[in-house]
């Protein structure tokens, strides 16, 4: 059971370490424009990171806890996050670093910041698609093989 176990936590791995990048960037982030601004606004960019973080991270742990491999939730949160980092591409391009990022100390730092937390985000979309669709074909693979070894297992 624990070959299956594994093979399930591999399929996930990709969307886990790509998902902790963006809640601790969104983290980072949160605690430098707190010590910066005053602005309840511009906290709202980095708290949407971590709550966007914190919602991958506990279904792809419920997912590994239970018999389902779609991540739903975090497929819909992730587009929604993608459109945000748009968005905040946008205002930073035109308000300048002010609106989210007062400590850097030009807009393209911030602009860039937002640009690869999208590219993140659609990646992470990406490999939630593959594993929905079962087209990881080695990580699945590998999950088959277990699952089969086990079910051998259980009958001898």
């Amino acid at each position: 059971m624990q070959q299956v176990n594994t093979a399930k936590w591999n399929r996930y791995m990709l969307i886990r370490y790509l998902d902790s990048g963006i809640f601790f960037v969104g983290l980072y982030w949160g605690v430098m424009l707190f010590a910066t601004t005053d602005s309840l606004v511009a906290l709202a960019a980095p708290a949407s990171e971590i709550a966007l973080g914190a919602i991958v991270l506990l279904e792809v742990n419920r997912v590994l806890t239970h018999d389902i491999e779609y991540l739903r939730a975090s497929h819909v949160a992730l587009i929604i996050g993608c459109f945000l980092s748009v968005l905040e591409i946008a205002i930073t391009a035109v308000f300048g670093k002010e609106a989210f990022f007062p400590f850097f100390s030009t807009p393209v730092v911030g602009i860039g910041l937002c640009a690869i937390l999208l590219a993140l985000k659609a990646l992470i979309v990406w490999r939630i698609v593959l594993v929905r669709d079962r087209r990881d074909k080695k990580r699945y693979g590998l999950y088959l093989k277990a699952l089969e070894h086990a079910g051998q297992r259980k009958g001898e």
